[in-house]
Parts: structure tokens; C-alpha cells; sequence
């Protein structure tokens, strides 16, 4: 007898955690492999960006990753120096996250990975996922109308047959989905070999008076990230062509770069955990194969640089798991999974640009394997101006050659992320975004009767406002681009998919071609009589 799931899960780390999450919020039945014993031990990711933030925002657990913050980086700066104690600092901005407001309804987040993967895991579960850790995946094959997979449990060597209409590979950077489906990737390859040391120490996490999220050590080429407790983290490049080994990196070799680092002797440096890892820079050549789908490092990896890559990730996640949803539940065709690999292979490839470019002016290259730097662009357009020039939207005009849109410049253009403004909603104020998250929703201006009615008539979620939205800040219609009488039909995952700046002669048979080139299933019902 097969275990029959709808979505098999492989990796249990940050990106698959977040995926079980997102699927089983909507409704979706869905198991998580992940083999190692448990979640991470290591500061392998740390800064939630906003955007990645507003997702989190969604499911409810704001507050609680916040709870659990294991540092401020909008309270502390990213300093440079030859070591801690050099008197000659520089500081590179004010701080490692500027201020959000007026871009989005929620700051930025420092909470490292160790600590956000069992908030993400128990919401997971609490909502329905099935959660198993030493577990691995053996083998899988496709077929047309399903994912049929052998899973082992490590601890007992007991194999089970699962089955899945569609399996999702969260599995890493050096996981194996992604060669069992033979999928190549482009790009550079592995630039650069690192080490994290993780240590206790009696350092203050302030420098010349001034708190500090990270500062880069010239003397070693390494960067020093202060966390709680008393517990920090030095990353620092190791040459394997020199006979550096990991191995290499023991306590005795802690204290002694701790020191060099800090520019004292009298530092305490005690070995808490030291692992290998390599900055490369790869994108697959297709992030779907049939029933099969690629996120997070399993479909791109990107230097450090920027925290773009955790987040990209993240964006991966939220981006397929309402897709997934509506195909399974029969509200969309099968079709619209293909705009997964249209939509996030383009942005995951731009986000990779900037954080080389970030790499190439931050840190020196030994291996001199680095491409051309493209231009930088704000780290608020990266995270905010993603644009999907095709996919599950309609496109009105060719874009702009600008890789991502401006943060404070948000138009409502199909294909980026709703501009975020504060509205009422039935007596309570909160973020446009708030509107959004399971569904398509229209929101439509004060004279816009026409498009209500022909929203209900399809079954469409309608905001209006002058009725049952208030405009708090009196940005609609002008953060949108429309008119009193336009409306704008917004995905689930924020994303504006179309848009009309006024109204229409047939407004009904027009959402609806609007809703069928989208892929989503819909039927026109005919108007109620009065």
C-alpha cells in the first residue's frame, strides 16, 4: 500500500520548511523529507528581508519570528576596518537594513536560520503537513499523471512508497533532485571556498561606541557577525589549492584568527562549531521537469552578498505554492505551472547579478573567477522591484531594460509586487498587502459598479473602494496607474496579474478572457434580476 500525498517535499530545511508551510495554509495535503536528524545547527541564513517578512507576515507568524530575534540589523551598522580595533573604521550605511516605511507594512527581521526553521516546521504541522526528519529520498519516477517515490526512514532503514501528484525539490545546493532529473545548470560554477566559525567570546558587539551587525576584517578577509549571548560567527575564505583543509580550522586556529581579528591577545575564542561552504554562482537551466519543480538552492545559488539567496528562495516558495493549490483544487489549469520556471528563473538570475556584483566590490578574489560586475541597484529594488515580464500576468507594453523596478516607485504595473498603502477594511487600518494571500482578489475604484458586479459574477473576491474599503492614505488610484473607475486584479501572492485604468463596455466578458489567458478556471454566471 503507497502513502498517497498530494505534494511530496524534499528538504526540510529553510526553503522546503517554508514551501510544507505555504501549501499546507492552503489547504494543500503535503509530506517533508528531510534527512538529516533535525533542523539546522549552523548561522546559515540570518536577514529576513521585508518582502520576505510581508510572506511570513501572511501566515501569522510575524510576531513570533520577532519574539525570537537573534540580533537587530536595522539597529546596527556594517562596519570595515584592518581589525575590531581599528580606530580608523569605516562605516559602509547606517545600517544592514535602512528603514521600510512607506514601502512596506513590516521591517526587516534578524533571526538565524538555527531558530526560524522549528517556528516554520511546528506552524507546518500545526496547519497539517506531515514533518519527517531522518528521512530521505531513495528514488522517484513520473509518470503522467503522477510522482511515485520510494522515502526511507534512516533510523529504522524501514523504505515506503509514496505517491504524489507533484513532488517539490527543496533539497540544497548538493541535493539530488535535480541531477536525478537531469537538469544542467549555467553560470560560473564555485568561486570561492569559505569557512563559518561559530564561537563564544567576552567581544562586545560595539564598536567605537556604535552597535554593529557584521564588520569586514581586511587584515583576514573575513567577516565578524556578533549574534546573542555572547556567541558570534567569523567567516573567512580558505585555499584547498594551498592545502587549506576544514579540517584545519580547529579550536586552536579559533582563538588564534579570533585574535588577529580583534587586533588584541587577550580575547576569549572557544570553538563552538566550524563547517565548510562554497560561494558559487549557478542557475538550472529550468526550474520544472513535468511533475517536478526546483527551489531555493536547489535552483539557485548565490554568494552571500546582498542575502539575496535564502530570500530568493523564500520568494520561490510563495511564488509556486498558491499555483500548486489552485491546479489540485481544480480552480486553474495544469497549464499554470509553467509560468513557475517563466516567472522565477528570469528574477532568481537578476537577483544573482547583483549579489556578484556585491562580491566583486566587497571581498577580494583570490580565484580571479569573478564575471564583469553588472551595475548595482538599491538592495530595496532587489527585494521590492522584482517583475515578471511573462507568466501568469497580462503584460501591457514591452519593459523597461531596467532589470528591477524602483522600490518607491511602485506603479501597480503588471507583474510586480502591489504597492503597499494603508487602507480601512470593515473598521480595521492595515496594509493593502493585507487584502491579498489566498486567493485572486479585485480591488476596484469608487465608481466602478460595473467591475464588482462582473467579479461576482465570476466568483472573484471585490474590494471597492468608497464602500466597503477606505483609502487611509489617498494614494488609489494613483499608486495603481487607474482611475475612480478602473480596478485591479491582484494573485495571491501579491503580484498585480492585470489591470484597467477605466471602465469597459463589457466588463464581465472581459475579466473573464483576463481570468482564462491567466489559466484560471472560471464561469460566468448570468446577472441576477432585479
Amino acid at each position: 500500500m503507497a502513502t498517497r500525498t498530494q505534494v511530496l517535499v524534499v528538504g526540510g530545511s529553510l526553503n522546503g520548511l517554508t514551501t510544507g508551510l505555504l501549501l499546507a495554509d492552503l489547504g494543500v495535503d503535503c509530506i517533508v523529507v528531510e534527512r538529516h536528524p533535525g533542523t539546522a545547527i549552523q548561522y546559515k541564513f540570518a536577514g529576513i528581508s521585508p518582502r520576505s517578512m510581508e510572506i511570513f507576515r501572511g501566515l501569522g507568524i510575524e510576531d513570533e519570528i520577532r519574539a525570537n530575534k537573534t540580533g537587530d540589523q536595522q539597529a546596527g551598522g556594517i562596519a570595515r576596518g584592518r581589525t575590531l580595533s581599528d580606530p580608523d573604521l569605516t562605516w559602509m550605511r547606517g545600517s544592514a537594513w535602512p528603514d521600510v516605511t512607506g514601502l512596506s507594512p513590516t521591517p526587516p527581521a534578524t533571526c538565524d536560520q538555527h531558530v526560524l526553521e522549528p517556528i516554520l516546521r511546528a506552524h507546518a504541522e500545526r496547519r497539517g503537513a506531515d514533518v519527517r526528519f531522518n528521512t530521505e529520498l531513495v528514488s522517484f519516477a513520473q509518470s503522467d499523471d503522477r510522482i511515485d517515490a520510494i522515502v526511507r526512514d534512516r533510523a529504522t532503514g524501514r523504505d515506503e512508497h509514496v505517491q504524489a501528484d507533484y513532488l517539490v525539490a527543496a533539497d540544497g545546493a548538493n541535493g539530488s533532485v535535480r541531477e536525478m532529473l537531469g537538469i544542467d545548470r549555467d553560470g560560473p560554477g564555485v568561486l570561492q571556498h569559505w569557512m563559518n566559525i561559530v564561537f563564544d567570546t567576552d567581544l562586545e558587539p560595539v564598536l567605537q561606541g556604535k552597535r554593529m551587525t557584521s564588520c569586514f576584517v581586511m587584515d583576514l578577509n573575513a567577516t565578524f557577525t556578533a549574534r546573542e549571548g555572547g556567541r558570534w560567527l567569523l567567516a573567512l575564505q580558505y585555499a584547498p589549492e594551498k592545502g587549506e583543509t576544514p579540517e584545519s580550522f580547529d579550536a586552536e586556529k579559533t582563538r588564534e584568527l579570533v585574535r588577529k581579528g580583534a587586533g588584541r591577545d587577550d580575547v576569549k575564542a572557544d570553538l563552538v562549531d566550524a563547517r565548510p561552504w562554497e560561494v558559487a554562482a549557478l542557475v538550472a537551466r529550468r526550474f520544472r521537469d513535468r511533475r517536478a519543480f526546483l527551489v531555493g538552492d536547489a535552483a539557485h545559488l548565490m554568494p552571500p552578498t546582498g542575502a539575496f539567496g535564502g530570500n530568493t528562495g523564500i520568494h520561490d516558495a510563495h511564488n509556486l505554492a498558491w499555483k500548486l493549490a489552485a491546479v489540485l483544487n481544480g480552480t486553474a489549469d495544469p497549464a499554470l505551472l509553467d509560468t513557475y520556471d517563466a516567472e522565477r528563473r528570469s528574477v532568481a538570475q537578476r537577483s544573482l547579478d547583483q549579489a556578484l556584483a556585491r562580491l566583486r566590490a566587497w571581498f577580494k578574489d583570490p580565484s580571479n573567477r569573478l564575471p564583469p560586475a553588472v551595475p548595482q541597484v538599491d538592495d530595496y529594488d532587489v527585494v521590492f522591484g522584482q517583475r515578471y515580464d511573462a507568466g501568469a500576468v497580462i503584460a501591457e507594453e514591452t519593459p523597461p531594460p531596467r532589470p528591477f523596478e524602483p522600490a518607491r516607485e511602485l506603479s501597480g504595473r503588471p507583474g510586480t509586487r502591489a504597492p503597499h498603502f494603508t487602507v480601512e477594511y470593515r473598521g480595521q487600518r492595515m496594509s493593502t498587502l493585507d487584502l491579498f494571500g489566498k486567493r485572486f482578489v479585485l480591488l476596484a475604484g469608487p465608481e466602478s459598479d460595473a467591475w464588482c458586479d462582473a467579479a461576482r459574477r465570476l466568483g472573484i473576491e471585490c474590494r471597492r473602494f468608497g464602500s466597503d474599503l477606505v483609502d487611509v492614505d489617498r494614494r488609489w488610484p494613483s499608486a495603481f496607474g487607474v482611475t475612480d473607475a478602473g480596478a485591479v486584479l491582484v494573485r495571491p501572492d501579491d503580484v498585480v496579474a492585470w489591470r484597467s485604468a477605466g471602465t469597459s463596455i463589457q466588463p464581465a466578458r472581459m475579466l473573464h478572457d483576463v481570468c482564462a489567458r491567466l489559466g484560471l478556471r472560471v464561469r460566468l454566471q448570468q446577472p441576477a434580476h432585479r
